[in-house]
């Protein structure tokens, strides 16, 4: 049944709009007068949202929190019993977003024609991601699409929490950054060259402070812009470079090197791999398939590389705990509830009870780290000033005591 995008009137005159299913469009202005609306304006759905989208590239993508409504609704409706192509119906017109209405009236239109969910989704990829097409499948093909969605929704919510934190918290430390660098950056462009000028004619020698101070001053005059530009050229370059793939796994390879980013980073990938396996196994997708759609979520390039190096060895019949340790790239802990829950049969919940504990180990981590940054660039910043006003002071007392002599 085709859809089609209205607006109406209704009876008290205010404006109305939203999605409506029919045979065609003059049943649907039918449906409309029944429901004591009247059309001043329809067009097929698929129409309306295609001439958008040459306008407005935004309205092919969903936000992450408007996937995990959309998900959530839908995990609900369904278990509700309510058909699928209803439910998206309802979702998509009960909508405030035009993006969601669009979005949503697309994947409508495909199921109705006969279209999988998962295969429906995979055409929207703006909007919805392999692993998450993939989850869909799996519950597709375990008969239990609303628990899978249920799950792929507390999974997508514990990762923009996750984000949410450490952008929230990074905000205070970053601006005290910024803050410190540019008080820094003034007072050796701007204030210690004039007090300079007073010290012109002082004819004694310098402190060793007041020197490597006005040394420093004199540079950033000269050549700070040199400096600004050079700097941003090598941004340039590091960006262009992170594109071709060769570069990125060496970055990503020495990354993982650093002492304290490269524990870190291991922890978080892992944490997001074995929540999406576990969340895919669970949901009735092989193991196999379920390691193919899980190494997305694992953005450092060096252990997405030993992730398909495992995957070889699992297809050929190997295990998949051994190979991971052996890899050395993934916290031993992953390694060691695989290998559980590969001998109890429960690979699945060992997975998901591997993400948490390497979830609140992130977090601790993060609080500690963020907690000691803050005083650190404080500290940072008091001697970086500290020692540029004493090497001022320390030639105005020189002279003084000249003076007093």
């Amino acid at each position: 049944m085709p859809a089609y995008e209205y607006q109406a009137l209704d009876a008290r005159g205010r404006n109305r709009k939203g999605i409506i299913s029919a045979d065609s469009e003059r049943d649907a202005r039918q449906q409309l007068k029944a429901s004591a609306l009247f059309a001043t304006a329809m067009v097929p759905a698929k129409a309306s949202i295609a001439s958008r989208s040459k306008l407005f590239d935004f309205a092919n993508k969903l936000s992450a929190k408007d996937l995990v409504l959309i998900t959530r609704q839908l995990s609900t409706m369904l278990e509700a019993a309510t058909p699928l192509e209803e439910a998206l119906n309802i979702i998509a017109t009960e909508a405030e977003k035009p993006v969601i209405r669009c979005v949503l009236t697309r994947v409508r239109t495909s199921v109705i024609e006969g279209t999988r969910l998962s295969a429906a989704l995979e055409q929207e990829t703006q909007s919805f991601d392999p692993l998450y097409c993939a989850m869909v499948g799996a519950g597709e093909a375990s008969g239990n699409l609303a628990g899978v969605l249920s799950n792929v929704a507390d999974q997508r919510e514990k990762t923009e929490e996750t984000k949410r934190k450490v952008q929230t918290a990074m905000i205070y430390p970053m601006v005290l950054a910024f803050v410190a660098i540019a008080v820094v950056t003034v007072m050796m462009i701007f204030v210690v060259p004039r007090v300079v000028e007073q010290f012109a004619n002082f004819g004694g020698e310098l402190p060793t402070l007041t020197i490597a101070v006005i040394a420093v001053s004199n540079f950033l005059t000269s050549y700070g812009g040199s400096l600004a530009v050079v700097l941003l050229l090598v941004i340039v370059g590091f960006v262009l470079g992170m594109q071709q793939a060769g570069f990125r796994l060496s970055v990503h390879t020495l990354l993982l090197k650093l002492p304290v980013i490269g524990g870190l980073l291991r922890t978080v990938n892992a944490a997001r791999f074995a929540r999406a396996l576990g969340t895919l196994i669970n949901g009735g997708s092989p193991v196999l398939e379920g390691l193919y759609a899980a190494r997305a979520t694992l953005l450092n390039k060096r252990m997405q590389a030993s992730l398909d190096t495992a995957i070889a060895e699992v297809r050929e019949g190997g295990s998949l705990s051994q190979t991971l340790r052996r890899s050395g790239q993934f916290p031993a802990m992953l390694s060691y509830m695989i290998a559980a829950g590969e001998r109890s049969g429960q690979l699945a919940e060992m997975l998901t009870k591997v993400a948490d504990y390497l979830d609140r180990d992130f977090d601790g981590f993060t609080k500690t780290a963020l907690g000691l940054l803050e005083p650190l660039i404080v500290i940072f910043m008091g001697v970086v000033v500290g020692a540029i006003v004493i090497s001022i002071m320390l030639p105005i007392l020189q002279l003084n005591q000249l003076v007093l002599a």
